[in-house]
């Protein structure tokens, strides 16, 4: 049986959880869709590789930042000034890659909220208390 300052914890916590997911339709189209409130797992494993999942989530402009990266890397691999200054620009580029995939994985469903009512989709059920909760936290109003 739980101790009651478990319960106690686990009631309070209940309460202050954003729901799993927030709901997007997109008047003109009838289309819907689903982002995540959670830690975007698909930005932080993939948005290295070229930056298609920003490109599918509209997130253009990260994506054309993950691309200049690449061009970075192709740089600094194809010109040789000196062994130790292109293992330390590699280095540099490898920890930017690393804690911008990590930034992205915080942050990447609500870059993609921000993204999808700057571009005209309205939130379904505003007034439920756990997408409130989502819009007063990711600004999104």
């Amino acid at each position: 049986m739980a101790r009651a300052s478990t319960r106690r914890k686990t009631a309070r916590g209940a309460g202050d959880a954003l729901p799993p997911v927030i709901r997007f339709r997109h008047k003109p189209s009838g289309k819907e869709r689903r982002v995540a409130t959670g830690f975007a797992w698909d930005l932080f494993l993939f948005a290295g590789i070229l930056g298609v999942p920003l490109f599918w989530r509209r997130l253009s402009s990260w994506g054309a930042g993950m691309l200049v990266l690449w061009l970075l890397v192709v740089v600094v691999g194809s010109v040789r000034v000196s062994a130790q200054a292109t293992d330390t620009a590699q280095l540099v580029l490898f920890g930017l890659f690393l804690v911008l995939q990590i930034w992205l994985g915080f942050f990447g469903n609500r870059l993609t909220a921000k993204t999808l009512v700057h571009h005209g989709w309205t939130i379904e059920q505003p007034n439920e208390s756990g997408t409130k909760r989502v819009i007063e936290k990711w600004k999104l109003a």
